[in-house]
């Protein structure tokens, strides 16, 4: 029995080593294959033309040569990348000058730049397969030399594009304000997309942009409003899986009508009606118990939200939900929500300032429960 014990833990001891080697062995496999990864990355850095030394000042024409060589060849890379993640690979290598902290560019260099990114790239937005690689590189070169391909992006038919093309504008608008004209071509353009957007991300992402902006463009809160009314369009029929994102847009309708964006009588109207439904149809979800552990996240924050916008809009506070908060019981928000909008043929505080104003049904997927 003891030798068979001693052969037994002979045996574990040996199983053991063998356990260690395999897992020492992996991590030298590992480690080589990220040697590997790295010395690929980096012989296709080094394969690029040179830079010039982008913090020197005013590039040369020399320099400026160089750029264009520099942009051109990643340029190419993207545009005959055969996967996704080479095409992510090009677009870090070649915005990696501008982002570096040890050899920051000047401003020069990154106008320079960006104007010749501005011309290689834009045939690449036009480009389904590469649009949105194309779309995240102009996005993240915060210069004014970007504004006339991110204005292109705006009208792109992928949404994914154009959020890009706003979020880059997002980021090109303060230095913009010195060119007035220029300025407020940009502050068109994104009006002017938001008023056609469809997507409730990208709208929000607009919205978030414009917000930016002082004074106010003329006619945001009427864009929000318009913006609010797709994002819960499906709400009577479904579930809606994008609260948070109406929840922040009527945060944004709330921010506009705050600080001096005007409605109309007809477009409060509008906004009201929206507003009204969409904390109407939130609550009810929220009261049968149909929203997911996600979706009742963002339920309370979707109708304090539009209750704040319902009081900016009116300048009262008629629309307050006094006293409660997420942690509230639904059946409470559901009962605070129907004196707010109305609710079974009962006019609602809405109704009374706007008579007009149609008392939300109750959704057709309760009507039997």
């Amino acid at each position: 029995m003891p030798a068979a014990d001693s052969a037994g833990r002979s045996g574990l001891h040996r199983i053991g080593d063998t356990g260690t080697m395999v897992k020492r062995h992996k991590r030298v496999v590992l480690s080589l294959l990220g040697s590997a990864g790295l010395l690929i990355t980096q012989l296709a850095s080094a394969a690029a033309p040179p830079l010039p030394p982008p913090n020197r000042g005013t590039p040369s024409a020399s320099d400026q040569t160089k750029i264009a060589a520099f942009v051109q060849y990643y340029a190419q890379q993207m545009s005959t990348a055969a996967h996704r993640r080479d095409m992510v690979r090009a677009r870090r290598h070649l915005l990696a000058p501008l982002q570096s902290t040890t050899n920051p560019p000047s401003a020069e260099f990154i106008y320079d730049f960006g104007t010749q990114v501005a011309n290689d790239f834009a045939s690449l937005l036009s480009n389904k397969k590469t649009a949105l690689n194309a779309a995240i590189t102009i996005g993240s070169i915060a210069d004014i030399s970007m504004q006339a391909p991110l204005q292109t992006a705006l009208t792109n038919p992928n949404p994914a594009v154009r959020y890009w093309g706003a979020k880059g504008m997002g980021n090109i608008f303060a230095p913009l304000m010195s060119i007035g004209p220029a300025y407020q071509q940009a502050v068109t353009a994104v009006q002017q997309a938001l008023a056609v957007e469809t997507d409730p991300l990208v709208a929000e992402e607009m919205s978030n942009v414009l917000l930016t902006q002082n004074p106010l463009p003329s006619g945001l809160a009427n864009l929000i409003s318009n913006a609010i009314a797709h994002s819960i369009a499906g709400y009577q029929d479904v579930v809606p899986g994008n609260l948070d994102i109406s929840s922040g847009l009527a945060a944004d309708l709330a921010d506009a009508a705050q600080h001096g964006s005007t409605l109309t009588d007809s477009q409060k109207v509008k906004a009201m009606s929206t507003l009204s439904e969409l904390m109407s149809d939130t609550a009810q979800y929220l009261s049968a118990g149909l929203l997911d552990r996600k979706q009742k996240l963002s339920a309370f924050s979707a109708i304090n939200n539009a209750a704040n916008a319902m009081n900016a809009i009116t300048g009262t506070t008629n629309f307050s939900l006094t006293g409660l908060n997420a942690e509230s019981a639904p059946a409470a928000i559901l009962l605070a929500v129907n004196g707010i909008t109305g609710a079974q043929g009962q006019p609602g505080a809405v109704q009374k300032l706007f008579p007009k104003i149609v008392i939300p049904h109750r959704i057709s997927a309760l009507q039997t429960r």
